[in-house]
């Protein structure tokens, strides 16, 4: 019983593949592509650029958009009555300029010294152009820059600053001498 491998050893070694076999070698490894063939383009970095640029245009009509509504809701009123008052004022119509004015300047005013301001002040005007890019506004309310003669080149400027109220959800000229603040 000596003679006997134990059970867990095989008493032989493995076999091996018969004779008449024949001889198969591992298969070549696989050829690269040629030099010249394009690789594909990659999708991840297109589809990136493609998202950064719709977030970026978004981004710009979304500040164009409240920006607009800024100038629209905040800044465009207080032009307008200027306009609207200085038109009255160079038209002669001093009626409707005194009617515009707020309380208090009307107190100790009349159509009539309105008019007498109005000439010593726009003895040359040519026409009155308010400046939407010269608004300062401080609550309820707002100074504008206005230029008397706009179609005068050369350097003459004629620029006076109108100060205005909002009272009762309307801008009134009000402030300094029937809201002029500076010649």
């Amino acid at each position: 019983m000596a003679d006997e491998p134990p059970p867990w050893r095989s008493p032989q070694p493995p076999a091996s593949p018969p004779p008449s076999a024949p001889w198969t070698a591992p298969p070549p490894p696989p050829t690269p592509p040629p030099a010249s063939t394009p690789r594909p383009p990659k999708r991840r970095r297109l589809r990136l650029w493609i998202y950064l640029l719709v977030g970026a245009v978004v981004a710009i009509v979304g500040l164009g958009v409240a920006s607009g509504t800024i100038w629209i809701r905040k800044i465009k009123p207080p032009i307008d009555a200027a306009n609207h008052y200085l038109h009255d004022v160079t038209r002669g119509q001093f009626d409707a300029a005194y009617s515009q004015l707020c309380a208090s300047e009307r107190v100790d005013a009349s159509p009539r010294t309105v008019e007498r301001y109005f000439q010593d002040l726009f003895f040359t005007t040519t026409g009155v152009e308010v400046s939407p890019f010269d608004v300062h506004l401080d609550g309820k309310r707002a100074t504008v820059k206005a230029d008397l003669n706009p179609d005068i080149k050369g350097g003459r400027s004629d620029f006076v600053h109108l100060q205005l109220r909002e009272i009762d959800g309307k801008w009134r000229p009000c402030g300094g001498r029937f809201g002029f603040v500076s010649r």
